[in-house]
């Protein structure tokens, strides 16, 4: 909700949000994401019946400091769990290196075969045909081999895709939902979060907010899931953020996580990426009908095949250790969570987080027909999805938790499958401190509009969808009613 005085605009470019005095309504100003020139006008929606009642249902301060007044000990990390860590991280740094000397490699094969090859064009011994024979036997490698060294180059100058940085929260308007998370922080013995974001997703993590510079100190983000937060209760959530904040106790080995997953992600870019050079190769090599030219494919298609291949399985390995490793760092998260929510509170959310995913997938996927046939989206996905589980059939709940226990994972899942989760959590048999179980929501001021700003964020930033205000229609228009009509 906007300070007293001030509107809410959202740029008719890029979707931006930029706060104003009241009295700028109408005026053009250029926005300060994008620079294009855009009109003012207050989007933020008015104080309903209904908004008044759900803050006034609340969560008041001191409810929530008695709540937390507990006190928790932060699980520690073994020794040789950290070793390993340190091993895998090394092991992760040389695998570019190893990239670069293959490249060096292949380049250096091709400036060998150019060099000695040279002898099959002395001569005219055979004649012209021959001769031409010779010639192209002689450039076709060594030009395939330049492309391949070209193709294979390329990636390491290559940045990933820029994403739109999520929707910071003011504290100044969420005074309870930080008050929350600053309990759990002095709980688990952790730095306060320097910003706290919110998005579409139907997650939450935690990690460092710019790079090597948040790195090497303690600038580090929580993000929480709309969607996420809007299916949770108290207890629940409580657990989510002790989850991610558990990351945040990891100390040096959330350091080596963060390189461990950037190395990993640079080389899935690598080796799998497409860019618009590929495209334009692909299509140049199937356009060819010369089958003197189409020596020259060949050797390039045939060399960037094996480094890529090579490359691949050097990955794997390190993905598969890495994954492993990754799987104990959620272990220990997930102690932190039930050390504050107790076995019970992460189990909940365990169960609760396999029918939202469940929940989510069939509303992507009604969506995704809407966008298609008519060009509208909900202008709530929190709504959304409630509104879908609402009428869901009545065994709905135990069949999404019936996957939930089938489901089984392999070397390369980042995360260990809820059913062990579930099983360490129930060995622990911790009754945790916090125990309230309220609507989540309530921690929020404003918690339907905050929804609304962050699912047109969404559209627009993350899902690249030229959404305009008249595409964004009520979640009722979505949905019949009980007697089927509109």
């Amino acid at each position: 909700m906007n300070e007293p005085g001030f509107g809410l605009a959202a740029c008719q470019h890029c979707g931006q949000r930029i706060e104003f005095p009241q009295e700028g309504a109408g005026t053009a100003v250029a926005c300060p994401s994008c620079e294009q020139a855009t009109v003012l006008q207050d989007i933020s929606a008015p104080v309903t019946e209904a908004t008044e009642m759900t803050e006034s249902a609340g969560i008041t301060a001191g409810e929530l400091k008695a709540a937390l007044a507990g006190t928790v000990q932060p699980p520690r990390i073994s020794v040789f769990y950290q070793l390993g860590l340190l091993l895998v991280a090394m092991f992760m740094v040389l695998l570019p290196v190893v990239y670069l000397a293959f490249v060096a490699l292949l380049a250096y094969a091709t400036y060998w075969y150019g060099d000695h090859a040279r002898v099959m064009l002395e001569g005219f011994t055979g004649g012209i045909h021959v001769f031409i024979i010779k010639v192209i036997l002689y450039l076709g490698p060594l030009i395939g081999g330049t492309i391949a060294v070209f193709f294979m180059f390329k990636p390491i100058l290559a940045r990933p895709r820029r994403t739109a940085e999520p929707e910071e929260m003011n504290p100044a308007r969420q005074a309870r939902l930080y008050q929350f998370i600053a309990h759990l922080c002095d709980m688990l013995q952790v730095p306060m979060p320097r910003r706290i974001y919110l998005d579409s997703q139907l997650n939450a993590s935690a990690g460092f907010r710019r790079g090597l510079g948040g790195l090497l100190g303690n600038d580090r983000v929580l993000t929480l899931g709309l969607p996420l937060v809007a299916g949770l209760n108290t207890r629940q959530l409580a657990a989510v953020v002790a989850h991610e904040l558990g990351h945040c106790t990891q100390g040096m080995a959330m350091r080596l996580g963060y390189v461990i997953d950037r190395i990993d992600g640079w080389f899935v870019r690598v080796v799998y990426a497409r860019d618009s050079w590929d495209v334009a190769f692909e299509e140049w090599a199937d356009s060819i009908n010369d089958w003197r030219l189409s020596l020259i494919v060949v050797c390039a298609r045939l060399a960037i095949w094996a480094s890529r291949r090579i490359l691949a399985m050097l990955l794997w390995v390190g993905h598969a250790a890495s994954c492993f490793l990754s799987r104990q760092m959620e272990y220990h998260a997930d102690a932190c969570a039930v050390a504050v929510a107790g076995s019970a509170g992460l189990e909940s959310l365990l169960l609760r987080l396999r029918e939202q995913s469940v929940l989510q997938n069939l509303a992507f996927r009604s969506l995704n027909e809407s966008w298609k046939k008519r060009r509208q989206l909900p202008d709530s996905l929190p709504e959304y999805l409630r509104q879908l589980e609402s009428r869901m059939p009545p065994d709905f709940h135990e069949q999404a938790q019936q996957t939930l226990l089938n489901e089984t994972s392999g070397w390369f899942a980042t995360h260990p499958t809820p059913a062990q989760r579930i099983q360490k959590a129930r060995q622990q048999a911790a009754e945790g401190v916090f125990v309230m179980e309220q609507p989540a929501g309530w921690l929020f001021q404003d918690f339907a509009g905050t929804a609304r700003v962050a699912t047109e964020q969404y559209y627009r930033q993350d899902l690249q969808l030229p959404v305009t205000e008249p595409m964004l229609r009520p979640v009722a228009d979505f949905f019949p009613d009980r007697d089927g009509a509109k």
